[in-house]
């Protein structure tokens, strides 16, 4: 008689009134059994469930969910080999930064601004390399970063006709982000964006008014904050098919006034599924103001995280960056994979937009023609794990989420990987979406 066991990437968490919520990572499934349930849902995580056992529906659910799989699976195996396929065989993701120069000077930036707008060459470069990918990889995913790459929109317009074109001609997918401080995301630039296939957006506000504009000050030292909020408001109203995530970063300063922060955001996005809410904590990224830098500590990092999250949750926010982030791949860094690369305007290829004065990132340069000449020692530095204590990661049902690549530069400087949240943070998200799903019907989560 066939067997069901307890998926090894199945998590139990327990709810704050004993009930029981189920996740399992590979297949971003979410089950929530309520406490009167919940003592017979988890006697089968121990006995396992039979063919004889599946006319109870729940039961049913939670095997065809993903939850419980076949006893005879080799469920390792066959879940690495789809998640290898997945992220290097699928997709080819390219960040590229048609500007290095910015209009602002946020405290803690850590880029140089040395360099400015992409030159021909590099565009040239660009668009033989992307029409090469497109004939090999299923899907061609472009990010626009900078500088503010909005500086440069002759640049994107150009390289996007071009990749669109690639893609179209190869018959396969083409996806386009942004992330852009928004200054320039006015009516006019959206639609043009749009018309060319750039539908999601990442926006920063650093909490309410008067924190954003002490630390994401334009260049001349002028305010950003209310600019930057007309924008959305203008996106929020319009009819146009996107999606912006605002990233909300914090410090010990801002998250006193987080509340005033939220309340005056959610009169404008609240009942938007297209608008979404991430926070990160600041840290000392190795710009030359961290000297001066205020920023919490790791663990009440951790804390303000996963409370904002949650509160936001509560407010009514949209939940699909919680979702994407416990998903399979939702936490593995881009600079990971052999198959994504960084940009630069002078053509350098680098892994990680976060230590472009790292000579380990200088991992290669491309070449008018299309070319990468790549330095395969330092880009082993990124892709390769073989190295690094990957032991904690045996046992772990958050595997297919990270992958032991959530974040390589760190790996690199520990010679072990680390995980991308602590369990508090990962088992709070969870329950975020649960309690999202009590007020959004296309949610992930069922109920047992």
């Amino acid at each position: 008689m066939e067997k069901w066991i307890l998926s090894r990437y199945t998590a139990l968490i327990r709810g704050d009134s004993g009930d029981l919520i189920l996740h399992n990572s590979f297949m971003g499934a979410i089950a929530y059994v309520p406490v009167d349930k919940s003592a017979y849902i988890e006697k089968f995580v121990y006995q396992g469930i039979t063919e004889h056992d599946l006319s109870d529906q729940a039961l049913k659910e939670i095997c065809d969910g993903g939850f419980f799989v076949p006893s005879n699976l080799d469920e390792q195996k066959l879940v690495s080999e789809l998640l290898y396929k997945e992220r290097e065989l699928t997709d080819f993701n390219i960040i590229i930064m048609p500007n290095e120069n910015c209009n602002f000077r946020c405290t803690y930036c850590y880029e140089n601004h040395i360099r400015g707008k992409m030159n021909q060459d590099v565009i040239n470069g660009l668009k033989v390399f992307v029409d090469h990918k497109a004939g090999e990889y299923q899907r061609i995913n472009i990010s626009w970063f900078g500088g503010e790459p909005l500086i440069a929109q002759d640049v994107i317009y150009e390289l996007s006709e071009s990749f669109i074109n690639s893609c179209e001609k190869n018959n396969i997918p083409y996806n386009s982000d942004i992330t852009t401080n928004g200054y320039f995301l006015t009516s006019g630039v959206v639609d043009s964006l749009l018309n060319h296939r750039i539908n999601r957006f990442q926006v920063t506000l650093d909490g309410p008014e008067i924190i954003h504009d002490s630390t994401r000050k334009l260049a001349n030292g002028g305010k950003t904050y209310r600019r930057i909020l007309d924008n959305l408001i203008n996106m929020h109203n319009s009819d146009s098919e996107f999606s912006v995530r605002i990233r909300v970063n914090f410090n010990c300063d801002s998250v006193p006034l987080m509340d005033q922060f939220l309340s005056e955001i959610s009169n404008y996005f609240v009942d938007d599924p297209r608008f979404s809410l991430y926070f990160r904590p600041i840290r000392k990224w190795g710009g030359e103001n961290d000297a001066n830098l205020k920023t919490c500590d790791e663990k009440y990092a951790s804390y303000v995280k996963a409370d904002l999250t949650e509160r936001h949750i509560k407010l009514g926010f949209s939940d699909n960056a919680i979702k994407e982030a416990l998903m399979s791949h939702g936490n593995v860094c881009y600079a990971a994979k052999e198959s994504s690369i960084v940009v630069g305007s002078d053509g350098t290829i680098y892994k990680c937009t976060l230590a472009f004065d790292d000579p380990r990132n200088h991992v290669g340069k491309l070449t008018e023609d299309g070319q990468l000449l790549i330095d395969q020692p330092r880009w082993d530095l990124w892709v390769k794990i073989d190295d690094k204590d990957t032991s904690g990661c045996a046992k772990c049902s958050f595997g297919p989420s990270c992958q032991s690549r959530a974040c390589p530069r760190n790996a690199m400087e520990l010679k072990r990987v680390i995980c991308p949240m602590t369990k508090a943070e990962y088992e709070s998200m969870v329950k975020s979406v649960v309690l999202s799903s009590y007020n959004h019907a296309n949610s992930n989560a069922f109920a047992v």
